[in-house]
């Protein structure tokens, strides 16, 4: 969160809004950004940490899965 982005290849982050690493996600994507890094960020609400893993339980870890993949074809 605090080191040089400069050079790095795009990121993607999915993240909750209702997680406790939501701040420091989201301070992570706009320093990359600030440094040049191409930066998509997906956003879901009252979520778990870990809610993408849970894709074969959960609508929006599914959603969460299509939105990765999505972002993989376009990079």
């Amino acid at each position: 969160m605090y080191g040089n982005f400069e050079g790095l290849p795009p990121l993607c982050i999915v993240v909750s809004e209702h997680e406790v690493v939501y701040d420091q996600a989201m301070t992570l994507a706009k320093r990359a950004k600030e440094q040049g890094v191409d930066v998509t960020v997906g956003v879901w609400k009252y979520m778990c940490h870990v809610f993408p893993l849970l894709c074969p339980f959960i609508p929006e870890g599914r959603e969460s899965f299509e939105f990765m993949y999505e972002w993989i074809k376009e990079h």
